[in-house]
């Protein structure tokens, strides 16, 4: 817009560009928000609950549980966890990981697909396993289906899943629960969260793939409700007791 009202000005249909008169919409930021434990837990009897629910057409499946628990595993988008191939995955392995190396798009035209590559070249990673993860990796590979893609989430017609269907089976879930703030990114802040306070920021960014630790910083780890206990610390400033 200010581009075209500018050659508007450059041509004499207009005096001035009212676009450089305007000031920038202020946005007011939110903060990032994680799950807490007692959370998690609320997210996984709700997963257990709509899994188990009866409704018309096939059983549910434990794809959902198994894609966030994924998710929660690896700080992984959610693209790229439905983008994961057994040939990514490597649990034999002395140090069990699997490779973020793609993603999943749908476009009109061409429909849902793999992207042989993920958001951006830094996003490109190999992450350790924790056990939780390769327990869940075990039991599909056991029950697994063969699917000429070699889908780790393979739709019941051995294609690709979307992502909209996964979210919005999640928005399903969550209905009722009191986590309608939860979206599948906000399993990305947690991971972020977590390692940040256990490690620190710089691990967190290159475990979600970020290009920058102040990507990760700003967006993604959630506040703690109290500032570190420094209180041993400042009892140096204490005022000497009187003899």
């Amino acid at each position: 817009m200010g581009a075209m009202l500018g050659m508007a000005v450059r041509h004499d249909a207009l005096s001035v560009n009212p676009v450089q008169q305007t000031s920038r919409i202020h946005r007011e930021k939110s903060e990032a928000r994680s799950l807490t434990p007692e959370d998690l837990n609320t997210v996984r009897e709700a997963l257990r609950a709509w899994t188990a629910q009866q409704r018309p057409g096939p059983k549910a499946s434990s794809d959902m549980a198994d894609i966030i628990d994924l998710m929660l595993a690896t700080g992984a988008r959610i693209g790229e966890v439905l983008a994961l191939r057994w040939v990514d995955v490597a649990l034999d392995a002395n140090r069990p990981h699997l490779t973020i190396n793609g993603t999943i798009k749908t476009e009109p035209g061409q429909g849902t697909y793999r992207k042989a590559s993920p958001k951006s070249d830094s996003s490109v990673r190999t992450v350790v396993l924790p056990d939780f993860a390769m327990a869940v990796l075990r039991r599909r590979l056991a029950a697994a289906r063969e699917n000429h893609i070699d889908a780790v989430f393979p739709t019941r017609n051995g294609t690709w899943q979307q992502v909209n269907n996964v979210e919005r089976r999640w928005r399903q879930i969550r209905k009722d629960t009191g986590l309608d703030w939860v979206t599948p990114h906000t399993f990305r802040k947690t991971v972020a969260t977590l390692i940040s306070e256990r490690v620190n920021a710089e691990t967190a960014s290159r475990q979600l793939g970020h290009s920058s630790p102040a990507i990760t910083r700003e967006f993604y780890i959630s506040k703690p409700a109290i500032a570190a206990d420094v209180a041993h610390v400042l009892e140096e400033l204490a005022r000497p007791e009187a003899d």
